[in-house]
């Protein structure tokens, strides 16, 4: 297990993907007949893409996790195992995933696959995927495998995730003279959301407490199936006069028709796979680990899950 060790002992919940990145190239590099592309984004980001043959088919991995916290029992960058169990941060989402992907194509000898391993998951607002998407890389691409931690089920099926910012106005006053300011309208408008089933996560607002506030943001998301006009027609319906800015806009993955042999399950989390299928490609998401331990503190994935899992990928191979 020292590849899921190296794996996990790398920090990329900051930002930085600049030893990850030279850790999978070289790695790729080391397996034959494997062409390694490099798709740069930004310093110190960049997709890492391996290529076999003429590939139909990418198998896709985010190299990036969540930051944790201060409640790991132990170092959350030290992989342990205990009772079957391996810990570590991303060990479920999505180093363990990875993990299985490189063991397994570094065992079956792919042809005609592509696999990539992407930044920005978890933080970014236009992510690896989204610049993939765009790019001539995705030419030939008919299939795709997103991993995300789904108990090894195969799923074809989630809610889309859309975020937003939201800024009401009022005229600054003093207290005394009792008008009402912003804050108070975007009181009354997030309760609104809330009974719509909107998340509000975060407000700030005002100067002081004796002066009317003239400015109140907040931020708001929902999971629906749902498009994005329908979401911002509700918005803007409940919300009179409020500034809406759209920050994230994750479409809910439908795939009716999924070109993969198996059971096919639909689930509650957004997944970068709605991308690719909004793209045209075929996707379905599949992993090892749970949603439940993914971004919680002492993460864990079953051991029995990587080692299946890896036999699984080298099917789809």
């Amino acid at each position: 297990m020292k590849l899921l060790s190296d794996l996990i002992g790398i920090n990329t919940y900051e930002g930085n993907y600049t030893e990850m990145i030279d850790y999978l190239v070289k790695r790729l590099e080391a397996i034959d007949d494997c062409k390694v592309h490099i798709q740069r984004i930004s310093e110190n980001k960049t997709n890492v893409i391996g290529i076999f043959g003429k590939p139909e088919i990418v198998l896709n991995c985010h190299m990036d996790t969540v930051k944790p916290s201060n409640a790991w029992s132990q170092d959350p960058l030290s992989m342990y195992e205990k009772d079957g169990r391996i810990y570590g941060l991303g060990s479920c989402d999505t180093k363990g995933n990875i993990y299985m992907v490189l063991k397994a194509i570094e065992r079956a000898k792919p042809e005609d696959l592509m696999v990539l391993f992407s930044v920005d998951e978890e933080s970014g607002v236009k992510t690896g995927v989204k610049y993939f998407l765009e790019s001539e890389l995705v030419n030939g691409i008919k299939r795709a495998v997103v991993f995300e931690p789904t108990e090894l089920k195969l799923v074809n099926k989630h809610r889309g995730y859309y975020s937003f910012t939201l800024e009401d106005v009022a005229e600054s006053a003093h207290s005394s003279t009792k008008a009402k300011g912003a804050i108070i309208k975007a009181a009354h408008n997030v309760i609104r959301l809330d009974e719509l089933g909107f998340n509000v996560g975060i407000i700030e607002g005002g100067t002081a407490g004796n002066v009317v506030s003239q400015r109140c943001t907040y931020r708001a998301s929902i999971r629906t199936f749902e498009s994005l006009e329908s979401i911002l027609d509700i918005i803007k319906s409940n919300c009179v006069d409020t500034r809406i800015e759209n920050r994230f806009n994750g479409p809910p993955l439908i795939n009716g028709d999924p070109k993969f042999d198996g059971e096919f399950h639909e689930v509650d989390f957004w997944t970068e796979g709605s991308l690719f299928q909004e793209a045209g490609i075929n996707t379905v998401v599949f992993g090892a680990g749970s949603i439940r331990q993914a971004h919680s503190e002492d993460e864990f994935v079953e051991k029995w899950q990587l080692e299946k899992g890896i036999e699984l990928i080298k099917e789809i191979i």
